[in-house]
């Protein structure tokens, strides 16, 4: 049986590649990645809940947590490529026939209440980006702030076509 446990971040530490030392586990690097794994697990919530009619949204969000990896694989200093043009691609099937008259209130059935959730915490890791790019000049953030950015978007399209698919209307304030 493999252990998942080291015991080594019992003291409040752990090791950051991309630095090449230990780290509290409060670094806004560690913080990043922590909010990365969050929003991925709320996508695979919002994955696990869809009907299993609705393949095509279920292989979307799997590419996008996917994705989610490579944004990680950059944060510690791997090479990977991120595809910002796919997500506006899904954005605007998704938006299409949707005719914003407001402010769209954040509910649904339970696939599109998730997405919604996994929209917040996407912008929550923008700021936590950001605020890390203004401590560590030398990291290139810039693909990783736009591709996180427009993801945002992309899981409010998400959500609001599968409230469609779903039939539930939009609820405006």
């Amino acid at each position: 049986m493999a252990r998942i446990y080291t015991g080594t971040g019992d003291d409040g530490y752990t090791f950051c590649r991309l630095l090449g030392r230990r780290v509290p586990k409060s670094h806004p690097l560690i913080s990043v990645m922590g909010t990365l794994d969050e929003l991925n697990s709320f996508i695979g919530l919002a994955r696990s809940l869809l009907p299993p009619e609705a393949t095509g949204h279920s292989e979307t969000l799997r590419r996008i947590q996917e994705h989610l990896f490579k944004v990680g694989y950059l944060l510690v200093g791997e090479k990977a490529e991120l595809d910002v043009k796919w997500l506006e691609e899904i954005i605007d099937k998704a938006m299409r026939g949707v005719e914003l008259k407001g402010f769209i209130l954040p509910a649904g059935p339970p696939p599109a209440a998730a997405l919604h959730v996994a929209r917040t915490i996407c912008r929550r890791l923008e700021r936590e980006l950001v605020r890390l790019w203004q401590l560590e000049l030398d990291l290139e953030l810039d693909p990783v702030i736009r591709f996180v950015n427009r993801l945002s978007d992309t899981l409010f399209a998400l959500a609001v076509r599968i409230a469609r698919d779903l039939g539930w209307p939009e609820e405006y304030i």
